[in-house]
């Protein structure tokens, strides 16, 4: 494979462990080798509980995937979401003390140090600085302050914590199958980066991923992150719901809400029958659909609801022209999008992730959108990739914002 860079993204969530290879060419172009997916074992909303059940999944995955590839990963990529992620908005202000109060990269590098230096609980972490914008002499909005004239710089950053125990378990299994070269990316920033259009971003959108047992979303305004947060709970939760009120076993309840499940009763038709199966060779059974709506609309109602109260209490407002973006497993729950609009009073809709070089359609679906977007996101660290709908510019104007780009999504 004749490439400068070989990496892998690895998504590790409760139900499934998905890992894609791809490779950067000479000319900064990214290509999709391959994808696979394992059942995951010992993981638990989205945290591990069980290091050696996960290292055998993870490791299981990951040769695999090699295999298909026919390379060597020596770069992975690992996500990290779930409620245990927090946004804080922070502000750096510096002085200008260069010749004729021009502002330059160093100026900007530290009004950033400065907006990460703050108090953190015990187990909290900066897992990334995101840049939103700066103010020169009280002057807002400004995208890129290098080589303006200023005697006072402010930059605006949303700086993400995570939990350094989670985190160090993840990289703890990384480390024993093998990978010391590995990164953590927020699951939120890796979905948007495949999801989301600059436009999208530009004018405001909620994307929210409803996993198996989490649900992760983040917010943009005015083209950069505002807020990024999640809860603990997702389709695993449907699930069991339908279990337990039914009494059947989890494989069964699985199959009824995926086959059947609807999350907007209003969608539902009164006369509309499904077929539940039965265990022991016992005959199937016909209930009203509607009934079935009754068991998975609260709980889908409860993830939305959640999400958008931790908005309201953060003071996360304006308009949203982009409207609520959903991907993940649970996003293909029937209804999901008529009841997001009801809640959010926005327009929502399915989000797919985009149809990367060398990637095969059956993957664009909105489960895969977290797995490839760490792989997008690491080619365009690196130099390659491009943003979802862009119209051709490059993205990197120059050196600076490439060394900008790796300083404000810092990671351990």
């Amino acid at each position: 494979m004749a490439s400068e860079k070989v990496m892998m993204g690895l998504d590790i969530g409760s139900s499934w462990i998905r890992a894609a290879i791809g490779s950067i060419s000479k000319d900064g172009s990214l290509m999709v080798d391959t994808l696979c997916e394992r059942p995951s074992d010992g993981v638990r909303n989205g945290v591990i509980v069980n290091v050696e059940q996960t290292l055998k999944s993870i490791s299981s995955v990951i040769q695999e995937a090699e295999l298909q590839a026919g390379v060597e990963v020596q770069t992975v990529i690992a996500g990290v979401g779930g409620s245990s992620i927090e946004g804080r908005q922070s502000e750096g202000v510096i002085g200008i003390n260069t010749k004729g109060l021009e502002i330059t990269s160093s100026d900007i590098f530290k009004s950033l140090e400065v907006a990460r230096t703050f108090e953190l609980a015990q187990d909290r972490f900066i897992l990334h600085t995101l840049v939103q914008d700066f103010s020169v002499d009280g002057k807002s909005g400004i995208k890129d302050p290098v080589n303006m004239s200023g005697h006072r710089l402010e930059s605006r950053a949303l700086v993400v914590l995570g939990s350094q125990t989670n985190c160090s378990n993840t990289k703890k299994c990384l480390q024993r199958a093998g990978f010391n070269n590995s990164r953590l990316v927020l699951e939120q920033l890796a979905d948007a980066e495949v999801v989301l259009g600059t436009d999208e971003k530009e004018m405001g959108t909620v994307l929210i991923n409803i996993g198996s047992n989490i649900t992760n979303m983040i917010v943009y305004q005015g083209g950069s992150p505002c807020y990024v947060g999640g809860v603990d709970l997702g389709g695993n939760n449907v699930t069991n719901d339908i279990a337990f009120l039914l009494n059947k076993p989890k494989t069964t309840a699985e199959q009824i809400k995926c086959e059947s499940g609807n999350c907007f009763i209003p969608s539902v038709k009164q006369e509309d029958k499904i077929i539940i199966p039965q265990v022991g060779g016992l005959p199937s059974i016909q209930m009203p659909k509607v009934e079935l709506s009754k068991i998975i609309e609260p709980r889908m109602a409860e993830i939305f609801s959640l999400l958008k109260q931790d908005l309201e209490i953060k003071g996360i407002r304006g308009n949203f022209g982009g409207g609520v973006v959903l991907v993940g497993g649970g996003s293909l729950i029937s209804g999901a999008t008529e009841l997001a609009n009801e809640i959010f009073r926005m327009q929502a809709r399915i989000g797919f992730p985009e149809a990367l070089p060398g990637l095969d359609r059956t993957y664009i679906d909105p489960r895969y959108t977290t797995v490839l977007g760490l792989l997008k996101s690491e080619a365009r660290r690196s130099g390659g990739g491009s943003n979802r709908h862009s119209n051709g510019k490059d993205s990197s104007k120059s050196g600076f914002f490439r060394k900008l780009s790796n300083f404000i999504k810092t990671v351990v």
